[in-house]
């Protein structure tokens, strides 16, 4: 077990009890900041769990190909995953070439499962499930960009058919787990009668805590920081890991590092970091062309409020553009749908399949809010 990560068993351990229990039929999403440690938890602490306690889990992560739909990246998932598990389906086994597998009279083709492919998810999990005869988990990570495309939102009801299917008596158990960056986004599958995954439980990911905090003072090495001084920290840097580790390494270089002064520094170090991150950030804001600019601000002081085309928002727009601009700027449905695109295309802004506009980043929405007043 590499020294590198840090694990969380405990979290882990009552996380699957919870999933795998008759609790647990309607799915769990599971929210967290981005970088806060969420998919390092679900990959190296959780998966590992579920698997050790008997499930078949399948992990697919929506934000590792930004370009390819997130529907087809769900079916490619669990089409690999029935391959990678051909060997175990004994009468099932390909022969000579065909594709198709059988189980009690069920016939699938593995090559072709998923949405609108010929086979449904439901019923090559189905096949999965006999063959196996333990508890399927798929594991959606940012399971909010399932949302941006017609695809990605029906493969989430192809899901909930599945869960249906294979949590009655003829199989042999089906859990989701849906994790994101962002609640508000994730709140959107879980709140609305209409989505496939209405009433599911929505919970955040504990933030690491101290335990955490001790095991990345004593890699450091040498010369430690106080405990004080890297809580402090942890909480500056919004709970990321990433900044704690990248500062101590930045002050293993200082050769005037001491006792005295480690505290001190760790703590400018964190700060200056973020400050550089919130620059490079309001920099690029600020060369955006004015109705990106209005538009990128508005929804971020609107939050779930925001209505981009609301005639009161437009207004606001040509208010903010003509402080923002000396040139005249035209602003109506069209050019704000433009600027709406672009800020997509430059990963500032989602959308849901249905017209849900969020700013993509929690803390750019606190940046945008404080520096533009």
């Amino acid at each position: 077990m590499s020294d590198r990560i840090f694990h969380r068993h405990t979290l882990a351990t009552m996380f699957a009890a919870r999933i795998l229990s008759e609790r647990g039929t309607s799915g769990i999403f599971i929210s967290a900041p981005r970088r806060t440690g969420k998919s390092t938890f679900i990959r190296e602490d959780l998966t590992p769990m579920l698997i050790d306690q008997g499930a078949e889990v399948i992990y697919v992560d929506l934000w590792s190909d930004r370009a390819a739909d997130p529907g087809e990246m769900i079916s490619s998932a669990i089409r690999a995953h029935l391959a990678l598990n051909e060997s175990k389906l004994l009468q099932w086994a390909r022969k000579g070439g065909l594709n198709k597998v059988s189980v009690a009279g069920l016939q699938v083709d593995m090559t072709k499962v998923g949405v609108g492919s010929g086979e449904t998810i439901s019923k090559g999990l189905s096949v999965l499930s006999d063959a196996t005869k333990v508890m399927i988990v798929l594991v959606i990570d940012e399971a909010q960009h399932a949302m941006t495309t017609q695809k990605g939102a029906d493969s989430l009801f192809a899901l909930k058919a599945a869960r249906d299917e294979l949590n009655s008596s003829r199989h042999h158990g089906f859990r989701l787990i849906a994790t994101g960056s962002n609640s508000d986004k994730l709140a959107l599958l879980v709140n609305g009668k209409d989505q496939a995954f209405f009433g599911a439980p929505l919970v955040d990911l504990p933030y690491l805590d101290d335990d955490f905090l001790e095991w990345d003072r004593v890699r450091f090495g040498g010369i430690s920081p106080s405990m004080n001084a890297m809580r402090q920290s942890f909480l500056l840097s919004g709970h990321r890991p990433e900044y704690i580790d990248q500062s101590l390494d930045t002050l293993s270089f200082k050769l005037d590092l001491n006792e005295e002064n480690i505290d001190e520094r760790l703590l400018a170090e964190i700060q200056l970091k973020i400050t550089n991150n919130k620059n490079d950030f309001m920099r690029l804001v600020n060369s955006l062309p004015p109705v990106q600019f209005a538009v990128l601000k508005i929804m971020a002081e609107e939050g779930e409020n925001y209505s981009p085309f609301k005639a009161t928002t437009l207004d606001r727009y040509r208010l903010l553009c003509s402080d923002y601009s000396s040139e005249d700027v035209r602003v109506d449905n069209s050019s704000v749908q433009y600027a709406l695109d672009a800020l997509r295309d430059k990963s500032l802004v989602w959308k849901s399949s249905r017209g849900v506009y969020a700013i993509e980043e929690g803390q750019h929405i606190a940046w945008l809010v404080s520096e533009l007043q």
